[in-house]
């Protein structure tokens, strides 16, 4: 199972939403949402979209960024109202840093009957608990139990083995989009390749975004697109990042999407690629249209999880 890590802004949901017509596999991707606007509809028409589909997604009840940082009863009514109108696709899912993290689990997880209806945890670090955390994973309805590769080969050990997967950050960000000219194209990950002979019943990465929060963005020098594809001769994910020429300054950011665009379209019809996401690259260059940055996000996303689902 895939589960893709996305924060709940408004292109990363509609990424979700679009894909819904794919349709999405619900026995192979469960997305994780970290909610970080306050203004949840986003949130709930994206579950109400993966519903039609038999797609569960796993929403985070104690985001670690964004406008519900440390406000998370806006979140609980949501699940709530969402199950009163019977939508049951939602697990709620707990991000475990700290003892603070473990100790807000235990009480309302318990509280809410969670550890009876079900629940997923995405351990981000050891904690002292963790033995106790461990008791309680094995006698109650644990989904998804997530480590961080940083701390998998410890962390692994005395949970659950159907539940366990592992959360990875593949993407080699850089901190301005030219400096992707020294690496356009590299290793992504191999990890939907391997998962279950590695004994996981799941993985999950930040896709080609990146793990760090950055709440907005300013005007690029350069436009760039990443695009993930299977590489034919060997059992990896690749990535390649389309960058845009004329970089000197932050002026005509469409004209900038235009030339990065013009080489993914080349790439995919020399690779014969042909997704979602690849299509609508496609009619926006036939049109010579420019639809904004964020909706190269958006068919990044969209790309990559189309992707993997074909994949595993």
């Amino acid at each position: 199972m895939y589960l893709p890590f996305l924060r709940g802004k408004q292109f990363e949901l509609l990424a979700l939403r679009e894909l819904a017509a794919l349709p999405l596999n619900g026995s192979k991707i469960s997305p994780i949402v970290e909610p970080v606007k306050k203004d949840l509809k986003g949130v709930e028409t994206a579950v109400k979209a993966l519903s039609q589909v038999g797609v569960v997604m796993q929403l985070i009840v104690n985001p670690e960024n964004g406008e519900l940082k440390k406000s998370y009863g806006p979140i609980f009514d949501a699940i709530n109202r969402l199950n009163s109108l019977g939508f049951k696709n939602i697990v709620p899912t707990y991000l475990i840093a700290n003892e603070r993290d473990y100790s807000f689990f235990k009480a309302s997880a318990e509280e809410r009957g969670y550890l009876q209806s079900g629940y997923s945890l995405v351990l981000q670090n050891q904690i002292s608990n963790i033995a106790e955390l461990k008791a309680i994973a094995g006698n109650s309805d644990l989904k998804f139990n997530l480590i961080h590769v940083n701390h998998l080969i410890s962390l692994r050990r005395g949970f659950p083995a159907g539940s366990l997967g592992f959360l990875s950050d593949p993407f080699n960000r850089q901190k301005r989009n030219v400096d992707y000219l020294d690496s356009e194209d590299e290793i992504f990950s191999s990890d939907c390749f391997y998962y279950r002979d590695e004994s996981f019943a799941a993985f999950s990465d930040y896709l080609t975004i990146g793990s760090e929060y950055v709440e907005g963005g300013m005007l690029p020098y350069a436009v760039a697109i990443h695009l993930t594809y299977k590489d034919a001769d060997s059992d990896n994910i690749r990535i390649r990042h389309f960058l845009s020429d004329s970089n000197e300054d932050i002026s005509d950011t469409a004209g900038k999407f235009g030339e990065a665009l013009g080489k993914l379209v080349e790439f995919i019809d020399q690779q014969d690629i042909h997704t979602m996401a690849s299509e609508q690259f496609r009619q926006y260059y036939d049109r010579g249209a420019y639809p904004g940055l964020g909706v190269l996000k958006k068919l990044s996303i969209m790309h990559h999880i189309e992707l993997i689902q074909d994949q595993i």
